[in-house]
């Protein structure tokens, strides 16, 4: 009979082939994994690439308009896929896909500037990074305009104006209603504003290349009293020497009717002159067979000014007939730009006919107001004894609230015209500059009312002065 131990060997020996085949089938499955493992890391590594090859660079330009604006272009060569700038100044971007080619950037002080531009290649990985840097140089600081106003307590028609702006600047400008000056950077200025009102005050800064303004509102609360005081002489003409200064008048010349239905033609000279300090303008009358011929002169001041108290005195023609009008009076400088009466303003400082000897007239016509219309502001015809026989001042006080005509006395007003409160270029556009005018026309729709008497030629217009005085 077996023994146990007998028996447990012929089982084991039974079980070995079975033990055998399982251990196989699974070494089997386990060479299997280990093959998938090799295929799978070879074909991975198959699939990587290099690292992208690439030259960092960039370029840059200023703006023309503006040298403290700077235009950066990426032109990195080779394969790349992200980028980072750094522009020296405070201001950087993300790391961001090179998509993105060009930024503007603005810088407001001068210095020296690094900037640097960092690329990655196409994975964006930081194994595969570079970048450059280069110097930008601002060679100015921005300019930046700024000033203060302050009202002078004890003079409250006085104001302190201060420069604080910043940059590089060489000249400034001080501009307000009728007035214009340089100064120097830095400064303090007192400015006198007579009346009372709502003022525009301006400055202007430059460097000779950029030119930069502000303006502020200033309010004057009322009329300074004493403004007539403050007048002081600015230019005249006194028509001292023997000849008319050429640069300071200009004949006007033609025969073209004047927009008025006039008959005079306007010479070169040839009907002016000057001797004894006065000024003559001569009206002429000639034949050309059977028809007159009348000629005269137009003169026009080559200065031009904005607010004053203007003077012209003067004597009329010797009364001797109807059919002369002479006027001394102002246009705005804006109709020789093209600006069409009466839209650009006329100041008729005194007008004559000698259809009504002994008087005289004042008048403003503007785009809302003129005589075309028939609603011309006038003062009507102001009587004036021997106007033809002895020289008067006619003159007006113009100012940034209204215009005042006066009759050899400023406290002798002979017609008054206020700003409107609302006003604008049709009814108020004497806020700009004017010149002088003094003539001598023949006929037309005002002087030739009641007709031309030919008796009244030569008639001669004298001019003592013109004199023009403004605020300081």
């Amino acid at each position: 009979m077996e023994s146990f131990a007998e028996k447990g060997e012929t089982l084991l020996l039974s079980f070995f082939p079975l033990i055998l085949r399982d251990m196989f089938k699974s070494l089997n499955v386990i060479i299997c994994h280990l093959v998938l493992l090799c295929l799978s890391a070879s074909m991975l590594s198959c699939e990587k690439e290099g690292p992208s090859v690439f030259t960092p660079d960039f370029s840059y330009s200023f703006s023309e308009k503006d040298q403290n604006t700077v235009r950066f272009v990426n032109t990195t060569e080779g394969e790349h896929g992200y980028m980072q700038w750094n522009f020296g100044n405070g201001e950087q971007t993300d790391k961001q896909p090179a998509n993105k080619l060009t930024y503007s950037i603005y810088y407001p002080l001068k210095g020296d500037y690094e900037v640097e531009l960092k690329v990655w290649g196409k994975t964006g990985s930081d194994d595969n990074v570079n970048s450059i840097t280069k110097t930008v140089s601002i060679e100015k600081s921005v300019l930046v305009p700024e000033f203060t106003c302050e009202i002078m307590q004890d003079s409250p028609n006085y104001i302190r104006l201060t420069d604080i702006s910043t940059g590089d600047y060489d000249t400034i400008t001080w501009s307000y209603p009728g007035s214009v000056f340089p100064g120097s950077p830095g400064e303090e200025r007192d400015i006198y504003l007579a009346m009372g009102g709502e003022y525009n005050i301006t400055l202007e800064i430059s460097d000779g290349i950029q030119t930069k303004t502000i303006s502020k509102e200033i309010s004057i609360q009322e009329d300074d009293p004493e403004y007539m005081n403050h007048y002081e002489l600015v230019w005249s003409d006194e028509f001292e020497d023997t000849l008319l200064n050429s640069e300071e008048w200009l004949h006007e010349t033609g025969d073209n009717g004047w927009g008025n239905g006039e008959l005079q033609n306007y010479t070169d000279g040839e009907n002016t002159s000057v001797s004894d300090g006065r000024l003559a303008i001569t009206v002429n009358k000639e034949m050309d067979g059977q028809t007159a011929v009348y000629t005269s002169s137009r003169l026009n001041s080559t200065r031009s000014f904005t607010y004053g108290r203007m003077e012209i005195k003067a004597r009329m023609p010797d009364y001797k007939g109807a059919g002369l009008w002479p006027a001394l009076w102002m246009l705005g400088e804006s109709v020789q730009e093209g600006t069409e009466w009466p839209l650009c303003g006329e100041i008729d400082i005194m007008e004559y006919v000698s259809w009504n000897p002994g008087n005289y007239s004042t008048a403003i016509h503007t785009e809302s107001n003129n005589h075309m219309q028939g609603n011309a502001i006038t003062s009507g015809f102001v009587e004036l004894a021997g106007i033809e026989e002895e020289f008067h001042v006619f003159g007006i006080i113009w100012t940034y609230t209204g215009i005042k005509f006066y009759l050899d006395s400023v406290d002798n007003i002979v017609l008054s015209y206020k700003k409107p409160n609302n006003h604008d270029q049709q009814n108020w556009p004497f806020d700009k500059p004017f010149y002088f005018l003094i003539n001598i026309a023949v006929g037309g729709n005002y002087g030739g009312v009641e007709g031309i008497d030919e008796q009244a030629f030569p008639g001669i217009m004298e001019v003592d002065y013109v004199r023009v005085f403004q605020l300081r």
